[in-house]
């Protein structure tokens, strides 16, 4: 379905990005998923606009298409965590400056295409705790070294071990100088789901600093898309952060 949607995104005259892999993941379903979970809308608080998850799903890929190609040039490493349908090693220039972009998922779901750098495919079971770090390290990944970690599409399916896996992700791996980005929930509150304060406080612990959230239609997950005279939701956001950082991130210096 995410597929799906980029592919009608890159097909636009104005498209926010280029992912000419899109279509050929989307299978012959994925229109259909997007149309049913657009016939639901209102159940997300988006009443009068089933086109929000394709909105969505743009403005997300957009957001962090920036950050990488704005924010990651002294950060040598990738780390990828529920890669999916993830094109970005295969169509985003800010990856040949990576040494590794470590893609971690299930092995059924892993892209084959020529990579704009070395692609280390990883298969890991999020919710069995130490098997990430254990097959990372056997992968090649170097803790010692920055690296982007970016969680898009993850925490909600990991429900009770959302928490954990982040604490995992996060803490030892995570070197000074590494670039989170985290799409996660705000609410309404399940397992899986963080209220701002309480990931503030999770990543403040494991040495995060810099903590900035974006929720969907703000001024920064927008990009002239959000349905006009809504408000911006709460339950869809970002947060991104540096690990051990001195002095404010090179977007927090923008704002």
């Amino acid at each position: 379905m995410v597929a799906a949607e980029r592919a009608l995104e890159a097909e636009r005259k104005d498209a926010l990005f280029e992912d000419p892999f899109a279509k050929a993941l989307s299978g012959s379903d994925g229109l259909t998923m997007s149309d049913r979970l657009g016939e639901a809308a209102s159940q997300f608080g988006f009443d009068g606009w089933p086109e929000f998850h394709k909105v969505w799903t743009v403005v997300r890929t957009k957001f962090i298409d920036d950050l990488i190609s704005r924010d990651t040039a002294e950060i040598p490493q990738m780390v990828n965590l529920g890669a999916g349908v993830d094109t970005r090693p295969y169509r985003l220039d800010a990856y040949k400056q990576f040494k590794a972009s470590y893609e971690v998922d299930t092995a059924e779901v892993m892209l084959r295409a020529t990579s704009l750098c070395p692609v280390v495919n990883v298969s890991a079971d999020f919710c069995q705790a130490g098997m990430l770090s254990e097959k990372l390290t056997e992968a090649g990944f170097d803790s010692q070294a920055s690296a982007v970690f970016l969680i898009e599409g993850v925490l909600d399916f990991l429900e009770e071990q959302a928490e954990p896996f982040l604490t995992e992700v996060l803490g030892p791996l995570a070197a000074p100088g590494s670039l989170a980005i985290i799409n996660y929930a705000i609410g309404p509150q399940r397992p899986g789901t963080f209220t701002s304060t309480k990931l503030k406080q999770l990543l403040e612990g494991l040495g995060w600093q810099n903590l900035q959230i974006s929720v969907f239609g703000d001024e920064r997950l927008n990009y002239g898309r959000y349905k006009e005279g809504l408000a911006p939701s709460e339950d869809w956001a970002f947060a991104t952060c540096v690990k051990g950082a001195v002095g404010p991130t090179p977007e927090a210096q923008e704002q």
